[in-house]
């Protein structure tokens, strides 16, 4: 028996509000993948930018080559400008 016009309605609007709720949760994985790169990058400048560790002996550690880290690192300081400049300003007068 085929479906009515009204069954076939619902059916598509039921694929299309789980297209959006599965499109939503890939924007949110992408983001927070995006996040844990950047804060990864960011502990790994932390420690190189104190002085606890060389490059080397971080890369060492983290298992990349010299360069791919050097590379890392200069987008990684690029990420965080672009953040500190789009970032809302908490100030409270």
């Amino acid at each position: 028996m085929p479906k009515s016009d009204a069954e076939k309605a619902a059916e598509a609007q039921r694929v299309q509000q789980v297209q959006q709720r599965l499109a939503a949760a890939k924007t949110t994985r992408d983001q927070r993948k995006a996040d844990a790169e950047f804060d990864f990058w960011a502990a790994v400048a932390a420690a190189i930018d104190s002085g606890e560790v060389k490059q080397t002996e971080a890369c060492e550690a983290i298992g990349y080559k010299r360069e791919y880290v050097r590379r890392q690192l200069i987008e990684h300081r690029a990420q965080a400008e672009a953040r500190a400049t789009t970032a809302p300003s908490d100030t409270t007068d």
